[in-house]
């Protein structure tokens, strides 16, 4: 079997359709899989999709390839990714399968593949799938599994109610984007009491509003707008498959998501003292500061929920956070990354302290930061091209304090912290394009990394950048 062998990313599998995944190829990394999960004898998956149009069929190959395998199988249909998570304890299945191309553009699909309780796949298991599925080395088995459907809805709604109780009435904004998250988010902002505005509820697979991305700066803007309009008290924007979320706050301000790292770790640290923090690389200096002073141990970690979980069980961590937006929380929950989950636990959050989003903002260090910004680049270019800008970048800063795979090993960027703020670039696990960030403490030094930024990367040919991945782009403008 041909395979793109870019598709196999650091910690999932991502790809257009049908280019480079289709049904065939699907039914071939499914038994690639079921192979996988026999040799580490575990017998039954999980297996669900979101609502992207390819989804379905795709699950349909996927649950024949396990089944084929020997592998019992719960098919969940179109559900969140953190709902697979769930029913990975609900169902007591070490195996599961999520079928997502979470942010990526509508002709995207993929797989985030389990390998235990809340944990997916690491490059070694990805190199190890990707071998069976390319030599067609499977295990047919003379027992086939067995198939049963699964409605883990009412369950996962039981268990957020069990998990985080509100008394405040919250007005809140949603917005769905059409994504997966508007067939739940209504029941779970309704049972939380919440008065809750839900847009863009309507499931379409094509995405006809734009990609679902809560980094998207103009996504953002607009439901600041929507808030402010409606006097609401916070904003939530979902990507696809509902597991990151975006927040604004009652003045519709937007919160990066380093923001929010920082608020759930204070929270954290209020109640275990001296707790280690993971943050990834794309977040502000501002996080291990505040993290610091609320008694807490930072550790900075490579960018990706795979590898951002993996830490947090290495190092034994309270909470682990990135600026895309997903928040692990391992006191009183799983430790995997639930958009809606961290919907609940800021609400919580303010109703206890009773305080508003924007006051509790302004109690933060501030920096002026950009966006997380996207810029398209060939997927056998991307890491030359990192290569060249850090040599470049770290001879630029010769005083600046360097984070890249000399510190992280395998990490897949370079970071470099600076008196007066910090510059990161790294190339994407999740498709081609390469991903930047900067900060400053005036808006002086803001605008001389920004030219800086957007020269290192004009001076690039191999840069597209009119490209359908490219996001925010306008911020180096």
């Amino acid at each position: 079997m041909r395979l793109n062998k870019y598709i196999f990313r650091s910690y999932d599998i991502r790809g257009i359709v049908p280019d480079d995944l289709d049904e065939e190829k699907t039914l071939a990394i499914a038994r690639a899989y079921g192979k996988f999960l026999r040799k580490r004898r575990i017998k039954i998956a999980v297996v669900g999709h979101d609502c992207r149009l390819s989804g379905e069929s795709f699950s349909k190959q996927m649950i024949e390839g396990l089944l084929s395998s020997g592998i019992d199988v719960i098919d969940i249909g179109m559900v969140m990714t953190q709902m697979v998570y769930f029913a990975q304890y609900h169902y007591k299945s070490k195996g599961g399968v999520m079928i997502t191309a979470s942010h990526n553009p509508a002709h995207y699909n993929g797989f985030k593949i389990a390998v235990g309780y809340s944990v997916t796949t690491e490059p070694h298991d990805l190199k190890e799938i990707k071998k069976y599925a390319e030599k067609e080395d499977f295990i047919v088995a003379k027992k086939r599994g067995r198939l049963k459907k699964g409605d883990v809805e009412q369950a996962y709604l039981r268990d957020l109610k069990k998990k985080i109780k509100l008394k405040k009435r919250y007005k809140v904004v949603s917005d769905s984007r059409h994504g997966s998250t508007g067939k739940y988010i209504k029941n779970i902002l309704s049972q939380a009491g919440c008065r809750a505005t839900c847009l863009r509820t309507r499931i379409d697979g094509s995405f006809p509003a734009g990609t679902p991305d809560p980094t998207d700066e103009d996504i953002m803007e607009e439901l600041g707008r929507e808030v402010k309009k409606r006097k609401a008290d916070i904003g939530f924007c979902y990507d696809g498959d509902g597991d990151r979320v975006g927040m604004v706050d009652d003045r519709g301000r937007i919160l990066w998501n380093d923001v929010m790292v920082a608020i759930f770790a204070k929270e954290i640290l209020g109640k275990k003292p001296g707790a280690k923090i993971i943050y990834n690389t794309l977040c502000s200096k501002m996080v291990p500061e505040v993290i610091r002073k609320n008694g807490g141990k930072p550790i900075i970690w490579r960018t990706g929920h795979s590898f951002i979980k993996a830490k947090i069980a290495k190092e034994k961590a309270a909470f682990g956070g990135e600026l895309s937006g997903h928040f692990f929380f391992k006191d009183g929950a799983y430790g995997h990354d639930d958009g809606t989950y961290a919907t609940l636990r800021i609400l919580r959050y303010l109703e206890k302290h009773k305080v508003k989003l924007s006051d509790l903002y302004d109690t933060f260090p501030r920096h002026i930061s950009s966006p997380e910004i996207k810029i398209g680049c060939p997927e056998y270019e991307k890491k030359r091209v990192i290569k060249k800008i850090s040599k470049k970048f770290k001879k630029d800063f010769p005083e600046g304090e360097v984070t890249d795979d000399s510190v992280i090993p395998g990490d897949d960027g370079v970071r470099i912290v600076l008196e007066d703020g910090m510059i990161v670039f790294r190339y994407s696990q999740n498709g081609p394009y390469i991903t930047i960030r900067f900060e400053a403490k005036t808006q002086e030094a803001y605008n001389r990394k920004k030219k800086y930024v957007k020269k290192m990367l004009k001076n690039h040919p191999e840069m597209i950048w009119e490209d359908e991945l490219c996001v925010n782009l306008d911020s180096l403008d």
